[in-house]
């Protein structure tokens, strides 16, 4: 935790992070302040050019994220479990998770098995499942090493060309290059 948060907190809203802030940003000059995460995703996913302008094609990229965020949700959940026993949550997770990748996979296949959900070029859809896959078999294998396993071994050969793509993609090279996910599972 930042040593300043504690100060800060009371001026955020909603007073947790994330917060995007982008200083003179707004037409007055003053501050442009967003919360919450996945606001702040879209945020940037649209002011980079990575939703398109189309409604009905930023929707369905949408879907998918959403999608992706139900399982990662149900993945990181299994730990606390309330409501139901481990074993049960486990279950629900894999569930989901089956048919995210069936799903998925073949959305994937349809565009070409060209390792992009959409076109030929890196979309919001690509870095979120991106970033799925590199925290469910970076952080999650710390956290829950059999299921980390279950999904890393669960890749189909489409989400395997997508982590290809994303990994030597240009934009992220800085980031991705920290560790690529390539490096996190065996192809």
């Amino acid at each position: 935790e930042n040593p300043e948060w504690p100060q800060e907190k009371a001026a955020q809203p909603f007073g947790r992070i994330p917060v995007l802030i982008e200083k003179g940003a707004n037409s007055d000059g003053s501050d442009f302040v967003l919360c919450e995460s996945k606001v702040i995703e879209r945020y940037l996913a649209r002011k980079h050019g990575f939703i398109p302008d189309d409604p009905m094609q930023a929707a369905r990229q949408e879907e998918i994220r959403d999608q992706i965020s139900d399982v990662s949700t149900l993945f990181y959940g299994i730990r606390s479990h309330k409501g139901e026993s481990k074993e049960e949550a486990i279950a629900k997770f894999k569930g989901l998770s089956d048919k995210m990748f069936e799903v998925h996979s073949r959305i994937l296949r349809e565009n070409g098995s060209n390792g992009y959900f959409f076109g030929d070029e890196l979309s919001y859809v690509d870095i979120a499942a991106y970033a799925y896959l590199k925290s469910i078999a970076g952080l999650g294998a710390t956290i829950e090493p059999e299921l980390s396993k279950y999904v890393v071994d669960s890749l189909t050969p489409e989400f395997k060309q997508l982590a290809k793509k994303v990994d030597a993609e240009p934009l992220l090279a800085a980031h991705v290059s920290k560790e690529p996910l390539l490096s996190l599972i065996s192809i």
